[in-house]
């Protein structure tokens, strides 16, 4: 046993070694990675200095690396808990390459193959909420992933995904990375600090805590719980709104509160955030799972409808909306539900999520006449229910 875990590291690094970013980007533009760019041998400075399919190629060749020694460990019937160092092992060897005298990269790439495989519902669901977070920020990747990875490996111990000595060991493989890459994510921090001085950014950011409803008031406290704070927080909402109606005292102090979430034309008329709380407790009435699903489709397929049509947004099918927006909406409501529902073990019919996922697409592009941040919710929500009597 000790004799195939000793040979089980040894392969490891070997594997880990293999510098495919080198590799590609002398192959595609017969560039040195270690004397150009940043100098890193990595699939980010592969994609700058070599272009985009030996930056492609190269994240597909780092990010197998840790997989691969996850294999030879499973091939080699070594418990689960051992499979983190393995990785990390792999990513030393990607860092300090024999083949390069010791002159690699990170190793992000291979983490994040690594946790895909150690994590994979857990990863699905903070790969979604790092791609949401990128899309807004639109820089400063690697740090907006070093926030999630510790949530990661918490939320996977708490669901029983990884032991506690898996879960030591994934916390080592994460503080590599941080010590290895401290002067890019240094730089990183840079790149994502500067965008929150944008209203936009800090309205979706205020926006995106709504998921705090289904992703930790329902898991800790429970659907009893979940249920009076999402409908609380809409009475709050629907309240406030009606007294600042008729008091501009109120409402003053209210416009000054709020201001770096607010959006000028929202001073006196509802506010798009009270819409959506009031939306979302509606929803919130209906069962579970279908109320949390739908809150979930809803504070992202809402933005990254935004985030995409605002991006690249070219076709337009409906006033002010593309289709590229809309077809983004579907693609990570279904996505989000879909990972959601199994996360919690609550899964439901796809068919019926599908329904859900279509109801609240058309919902979106149909905003300008139902109010999207108040109807989305409760039309999946509702719809989801009723199929499910009939599915």
């Amino acid at each position: 046993m000790i004799m195939t875990f000793f040979i089980t590291l040894v392969l490891s690094y070997f594997l880990g070694s293999i510098p495919w970013s080198y590799l590609f980007t002398k192959l595609f533009s017969g560039k040195d990675l270690r004397k150009v760019g940043t100098k890193n041998v990595g699939s980010t400075n592969a994609w700058k200095e070599g272009g985009p399919i030996a930056g492609i190629l190269s994240f597909i060749g780092d990010s197998t690396k840790g997989v691969l020694a996850i294999l030879i460990a499973y091939l080699f019937g070594i418990s689960k808990s051992w499979w983190p160092l393995f990785s990390l092992i792999a990513i030393i060897g990607h860092s300090f390459p024999i083949w390069l005298k010791g002159k690699g990269g990170v190793g992000v790439a291979a983490a994040v193959g690594s946790f895909v495989v150690l994590f994979p519902l857990e990863s699905a669901a903070f790969g979604i909420i790092a791609g949401t977070l990128w899309l807004t920020f639109k820089k400063g990747i690697m740090f907006i992933i070093s926030l999630l990875w510790p949530f990661v490996i918490l939320i996977g111990y708490l669901r029983g995904t990884i032991d506690f000595l898996g879960a030591i060991m994934t916390l080592l493989l994460v503080s590599w990375l941080f010590i290895r890459g401290w002067n890019n994510l240094k730089s990183s921090f840079m790149e994502f600090k500067e965008p929150l001085k944008d209203n936009f950014v800090k309205r979706k950011l205020w926006r995106y805590l709504a998921l705090l409803y289904p992703g930790l008031a329902y898991p800790l406290w429970g659907p009893v719980a979940f249920r009076y704070i999402i409908v609380i927080s809409g009475l709050i909402a629907f309240f406030l709104e009606l007294i600042r109606r008729y008091s501009k005292t109120v409402n003053e102090f209210l416009k000054k509160l709020f201001k770096p979430v607010g959006k000028s034309e929202e001073a006196y008329k509802i506010s798009g955030t009270s819409y959506f709380l009031m939306g979302s407790a509606i929803a919130g009435l209906f069962p579970i799972p279908y109320s949390l699903i739908s809150i979930v489709m809803l504070t992202l397929g809402d933005s990254w409808a935004v985030l995409i049509g605002q991006r690249w947004g070219k076709h337009k099918w409906l006033e002010g909306k593309s289709i590229e927006g809309s077809l983004a909406c579907f693609a990570i409501a279904f996505a989000s539900g879909a990972v959601y529902m199994n996360l919690i073990n609550m899964p439901i019919n796809y068919l019926n999520l599908l329904i859900g996922v279509i109801v609240i697409t058309i919902v979106e592009g149909l905003g300008k006449w139902l109010n999207d941040n108040l109807t989305m919710a409760p039309a999946a929500a509702l719809t989801m229910w009723l199929f499910s009597k009939i599915l």
